[in-house]
């Protein structure tokens, strides 16, 4: 139906500008405005990227750590008060740092992290990343590489060097770039991307620690403070993490209320971003304005494997109305097709994104999520002496080890260009029938007039319906106190349709269509539609009923270049049940 309730008239459809999206408003210092991240013209942008693990902190799991059982990794982010909260020797960079000690000796080692830092992320990378449409990266930071953990203050000239030359590739390149303390001194949470000494956060816990580490941030302030380039600085990574660690909430209140005192008396200007506790997944901890004094911060989250809807973001919507402040995904990320439906909620509301992580090992089992770097052929003589095998000789691991840093170099990666196109809904994409738009033209809140819900709970608040569109079983209720080993994984996605009765409709907006995009829809039903794009029909439906199993094609249609092409489906006779979009460019 056409009239539908009009609420959250924020980003009408029509006149939508594309240029917050790309990085054309990537220019001067970067505020925070209300719940919108501005440029210094005042002009909003959708922040969007990647995270760069693995540069200076790297996470065993993906740089070529052997298997890890799944109750085991579960320990490692869950770990046990008193017992060894790093079971692997390839997990952190404390970890891999010794492992390389072990295997090609401490004169190698003396070299081995200036040159891995040095390809692994080049300006090739930065350079790539604005290619494929991005404006903003967060850059990883390890504490221990910046300073040398001894006694007094010293800091890597050579490591601080590298900053500086990625903040100038962002320039360039025009990527806003987060500074991400990643790995602070003594650890934070205790899992795998850390600078832990124990499962403790050590950082909270000893006066030296907590010093150092603030100490850090002054120096990193006051050498890049007037760089326009930087969005703002991630003040600490998924801080008291582990549920042993929860009694230390409070140091972390206390960690912040420093951290930005002294900061602001240095840089009065960039974004802080305050990441709460519990993997920064806590709304709880969020309790005060965290920068009274200038009211230019923001709330950071990590949101892995979100649904493709807005039940999500409730909680942390509330925080950013109670706190009129922005929000940003600082690490998130699903599979293409749910990240291109979710990341057009985000950025309705302003929401920043950057998904983990840009570079990861490439181990050929896995498709790449957005570039891999291969491993050395003679990789899995690495992996059995980090288990239970012979350790190589010092000669042929230090072959195994240059071949693995050269292989970091942008130029032997693959690039899975595939998952930023998808994510970002540019053609060739598929669009699920239950993956429209949440917002219609004129910006007025989507609903339709469905009463009950569907067999996944999917999108309830919009009030369409959903029918069951797979041959699996359906779902049943589980009993709490047993695992059922014959418990299936359900996709919304694939697994759900879209059903239109007479005048309803649903939209689907893909963008960057430049050139003649052929459009095929999917499905069942009896009775007639019109499809539009742009306002324009482009084409009509007319099915008789079927199975949904099979569904029917229509005809092929042709959308015509254009930043943005919003489809509507407008059934005018009978019912229409959609199950999918192919976008063909």
């Amino acid at each position: 139906m056409d009239s539908m309730l009009s609420i959250i008239p924020k980003m009408g459809r029509k006149g939508n500008d594309m240029s917050k999206f790309n990085n054309e408003y990537v220019k001067g210092v970067l505020r925070t405005e209300g719940t919108r991240f501005v440029n210094e013209d005042g002009q909003e942008i959708i922040l969007h990227g990647y995270g760069t693990a693995n540069w200076m902190n790297v996470e065993g799991f993906m740089i070529g750590e052997p298997p890890v059982a799944r109750d085991m990794f579960k320990y490692i982010l869950f770990p046990g008060e008193g017992k060894d909260h790093n079971p692997t020797r390839w997990s952190t960079r404390r970890t891999v740092d010794l492992t390389i000690r072990e295997l090609c000796g401490p004169k190698y080692l003396e070299t081995f992290w200036d040159r891995w830092e040095e390809n692994h992320l080049q300006e090739a990378d930065i350079a790539l990343m604005a290619e494929l449409g991005y404006n903003c990266v967060r850059l990883v930071l390890n504490a221990n590489a910046l300073l040398y953990e001894e006694e007094g203050i010293t800091f890597n000239e050579k490591c601080f060097k590298r900053l500086s030359n990625a903040l100038d590739w962002c320039e360039k390149h025009k990527i806003y770039a987060i500074l991400d303390m990643h790995g602070v001194v003594g650890g934070n949470n205790g899992a795998t991307g850390d600078s832990l000494f124990c499962e403790f956060p050590s950082v909270f816990l000893d006066d030296e620690s907590t010093e150092r580490q603030i100490i850090l941030w002054e120096e990193i302030v006051r050498r890049f403070h007037d760089r326009w380039i930087i969005a703002g600085y991630d003040l600490i990574n998924e801080p008291v993490s582990s549920p042993i660690q929860h009694k230390y909430i409070p140091l972390l209140d206390q960690y912040y209320a420093e951290c930005i005192e002294r900061l602001r008396k240095i840089d009065p200007v960039h974004i802080m971003f305050i990441e709460p506790s519990k993997f920064a997944r806590d709304p709880g901890f969020l309790t005060h304005p965290f920068d009274p004094d200038y009211n230019n911060w923001a709330i950071s989250i990590h949101l892995y494997g979100a649904s493709p809807e807005i039940k999500d973001l409730y909680p942390w919507l509330l925080k950013r109305e109670e706190f009129n402040v922005p929000l940003w995904l600082g690490e998130c990320g699903n599979n293409p097709d749910a990240n291109g439906i979710f990341y057009e909620i985000c950025a309705h509301y302003g929401i920043a994104y950057t998904p983990w992580a840009w570079k990861t090992a490439d181990n050929g089992k896995f498709p790449v999520g957005s570039v891999g770097a291969p491993l050395p052929k003679d990789w899995d003589k690495i992996c059995n002496f980090l288990t239970t095998g012979a350790r190589p000789s010092y000669k042929e691991s230090q072959r195994i080890m240059d071949e693995y840093i050269e292989n970091l170099k942008l130029e032997h990666c693959t690039v899975n260009r595939d998952n930023a196109r998808i994510s970002a809904k540019h053609p060739s994409c598929t669009i699920s029938g239950v993956g429209y738009d949440m917002w219609d033209e004129d910006g007025s809140r989507h609903y339709g007039t469905w009463e009950l819900s569907n067999y996944l709970d999917f999108r309830l608040e919009d009030h369409t319906k959903l029918v069951w569109a797979t041959d699996k079983r359906l779902p049943y209720p589980k009993f709490a106190w047993y695992d059922d080993p014959n418990e299936l994984r359900y996709d919304p996605l694939t697994d759900l349709a879209l059903e239109l009765a007479e005048n309803e409709f649903a939209n689907y907006t893909v963008r960057e269509v430049t050139k003649d995009c052929a459009l095929t829809i999917e499905g069942i039903g009896e009775g007639e539609a019109e499809v539009l794009c742009n306002g324009a029909t482009i084409g009509t439906i007319k099915w008789e009923k079927g199975d949904i199993l099979n569904p029917a094609k229509s005809s092929v249609m042709t959308i015509a270049p254009t930043e943005e092409a919003v489809v509507k489906i407008r059934v005018i006779r009978g019912t229409i049940t959609v199950k999918k979009l192919i976008f063909e460019m």
